[in-house]
This record gives structure tokens, sequence and C-alpha cells, in this order.
């Protein structure tokens, strides 16, 4: 049996009982029938957490009855009614019952926040191997997720719920109980008629493109306008101290521009950090997308397993070596997973941020993010191309790129400093 649990709060999406705060925008129905649709958001990646643990998620409700519940989310779970009390009455009822049977580390989350993902299920699952308590905050002073390894009844007790104190209050009474906490990252909630927004965006799933750029005056204007003309979703430049008009001409094209040190991943995770998209996309700045890159990555992103991806890669101008790469690069994407970032590697915003982004190594940042990133879930393939320039290719020769690609991926798993990697990879040059 398994030690873990995580404990599904929710009601039956009866009008005018559900979202009650959001009847006068939306009505009864409609109130009711966006409670629905985030309960069943919330089992679709609750289920995929639970691959390898069927015996993973409980349901815990109020309204309606068990049958009600089980033609509407199913026969494979088991159901409680949350019972008479507050909630914090509620929530204490349901960690005891689990710690009663057994259980070791629960965790518990409501439906209300379209921003929870599995990865931050896990990340609580986690947590709790190293800490009592685990809380996943919300931008209006409460939590959407709870996790604990022992029950803790004085950290329900007489908060006042749905008010902008209990995430504090919860912290302070871990405090004096001698507790340790994880906080995961802020989260935001849909309980308010403006907080409607969160729920369209994470419905759409909205998408912001990263390019990190040095002295790429010659090539990022064709990348910009290219998005330009397909997309009006956000673009942000990240520039590293370019000498030439880099900065200058992304303005030009009506981006976003940010100024970093000249280290791609720490180009990326500045971008990363103003970006406001649920998706974030990095791209190279002579890299051209495809036409419907937004719309791939969505679809691919549908799927609840998925952590991220990258599409497919052709080299132009070409030639029959560089088209054996691009071949290579498929092969290698498929069967190891193991995407470059020129490949224009995608990610969850929201699980880039719990990962700490990128290394801000000189070299290899991609692969090192990558290995991380499969480890905690499935790796998507778009097998539409991304465009990108083979000036590198026409610089140093193709054969000699390939080598030195290849000796500096085997130099990486030998644990290599990526700081003699970069000294042997550039030759101590910055790359054009």
């Amino acid at each position: 049996m398994s030690r873990q649990r995580l404990i599904i709060f929710t009601r039956y999406p009866e009008p005018g009982r559900a979202k009650t705060r959001l009847i006068p925008v939306l009505g009864k129905e409609g109130a009711a029938s966006l409670h629905r649709e985030m309960t069943e958001r919330t089992l679709m990646w609750a289920k995929s957490l639970s691959r390898k643990n069927p015996d993973l998620i409980e349901i815990w409700f109020e309204g309606g009855t068990r049958r009600m519940m089980e033609e509407w989310l199913g026969l494979e779970f088991n159901y409680f009614h949350q019972g008479d009390g507050d909630l914090g009455e509620r929530m204490a009822r349901a960690f005891q019952d689990n710690f009663l049977k057994g259980k070791k580390d629960v965790v518990l989350v409501g439906v209300d926040c379209p921003e929870l993902t599995a990865f931050h299920g896990q990340a609580a699952f986690d947590a709790l191997k190293d800490h009592d308590l685990v809380l996943g905050p919300t931008s209006d002073g409460g939590y959407c997720l709870i996790g604990l390894k022992r029950m803790v009844p004085e950290i329900f007790r007489s908060i006042a719920w749905g008010t902008d104190t209990v995430h504090r209050k919860t912290l302070k009474r871990a405090k004096n109980k001698g507790i340790s906490v994880k906080n995961l990252n802020i989260l935001h909630d849909v309980d308010e008629p403006q907080d409607l927004l969160f729920w369209e965006r994470a419905s759409k799933q909205s998408l912001s493109v990263i390019i990190p750029a040095l002295n790429e005056e010659n090539h990022i204007r064709q990348t910009l306008e290219h998005i330009g003309k397909i997309s009006h979703g956000e673009v942000i430049v990240v520039d590293g101290g370019s000498e030439d008009n880099t900065a200058r001409i992304a303005k030009e094209c009506g981006v976003r521009v940010l100024s970093s040190s000249p280290s791609r991943g720490g180009q990326l995770n500045a971008g990363a950090s103003e970006a406001s998209g649920d998706l974030l996309l990095f791209l190279h700045a002579d890299t051209i997308v495809p036409e419907n890159f937004s719309s791939l990555i969505r679809q691919a992103m549908m799927d609840p397993e998925v952590v991220g991806g990258s599409f497919a890669l052709k080299i132009y101008p070409s030639t029959p070596l560089l088209r054996y790469i691009e071949r290579n690069v498929t092969w290698r994407t498929r069967l190891f997973r193991l995407p470059y970032g020129d490949q224009a590697i995608f990610v969850r915003a929201s699980l880039f941020r719990l990962m700490g982004g990128y290394a801000e190594i000189p070299l290899m940042e991609d692969v090192e993010f990558v290995r991380r990133l499969r480890k905690v879930g499935k790796l998507a393939f778009i097998p539409v191309p991304v465009i990108t320039s083979s000036r590198r290719y026409a610089k140093t020769g193709a054969l000699r790129a390939i080598l030195k690609n290849k000796l500096a991926l085997f130099g990486y798993y030998l644990k290599i400093p990526p700081s003699r990697l970069a000294q042997f990879y550039y030759n101590k040059e910055k790359e054009e």
C-alpha cells in the first residue's frame, strides 16, 4: 500500500451553491459550470500522478450525494462527505482520517486554482521528504495546497478562512509548533469576478517567447518580424550587452527588451522572470518558428503528463551534411529525449520557476536543464521544424562543428567543468 494520499476538496456543481461569489457576473448556471470545469481540470492532472499509484486520490465533497459524485466523476475514486464545520475543521478531518489509515504523506488541494498542476502536486510530495508542512500560497493571502507528514491540529484552528491572513497565520502557527515548512511558488485562485482573468489565461495557455541575444543585428530583425506577423503574444528579448544595434532593432520591432550580463542561462532566466505567459518558449535569435508554432505548442501541452518539449530542426542554407545533422537531431531527440536549445525548447512557466530555471553556466545550460526536465515528465517532440541559420557551420566547417558538439557533450558527461568546456568550444572567445 502506498504511503501517499492526494485529497481533492470540491463540491457538487449545483447552480446557486457553487462559486457563489461569481454568480453576479456569470449567473447561477455559469458559476456552477465553471466550478465543474475547474474540478475536472484538477482531477485530470491528479490522475496523471496516480498512474503508478492507483490508490492515490480521494475526493472529499460538499453538496449532492456519493452517487451523484460517482455519476459525475466516475466510479474509480473513493468519495467522502466533508461533514460539518468550517473549512479548517473539514480539512483537519480529512487529514486525520488518512493518517489513521496509515498514510504518511498527505497533500490536500482545492479546485479553485487553474495554475495548479501535477508538477506542484509532485513537488509537494517531494517536499514532505524533508519538511513537516508544505504550502502552495496564493496571491490573495491564502493557499491552494497543503501537505502534512503528521497531524498538526493547531494549524487549522481559529483561522479566518477566506481572508488575506490565512497563509501568514498558518506560517506563524507552524513556527510556534517548531515544524519545518516548505512554500511552493505563489499562484492565483479564482474566487472573485476580477480573478476570472486567471481562469481565461490558464484555459488558453498564454505563451511568452524569450530570446537571448548578443550582437545579433544581422539576424534578429527577421526573427522578430516573422513572429510579429503570425502571433500577438508576448515576446521578450534579453540583450547581453551587445555592441551593435541588436537592442535598437528589437525595440523597433515592438518587443520588450531587457538587459542582462552575457550569459545565455542568465539571460533566459531574466526573461522568464518577467514573462507573464503560462508557457515559455526559449528561442535563439537566428531561428524562425513555424507559422502555427503557438497552436502546436498548446496542443502538445494538453497532455497533462507532458512537461515541455521542442521542435524538429532545419538548417538553412542547407547541404547534404547539414541534412544529415538534421536527421541526427531528430533521432537524438526521439530516442534520448535530449533536444538542444536551437530546437526551441518550451516548458510550463510554473514548472520552470519551480525547478529554479536554467543553470547559469557558460556552456551546456540547455542540456543541463533538459536532463532535469525529463526526470519530471514527458517531453513532446513536434516534428515540424524551426529553421535556424547555418552560420555556425559555415564559420567553423560542418564536420568540425559536429566534432566539437560531440566532444563538448562527452566532456559534460565526464563532469568536466563547463568553464573549461566553454574555453574549448569557443576557443576562448564568445560565439558570434
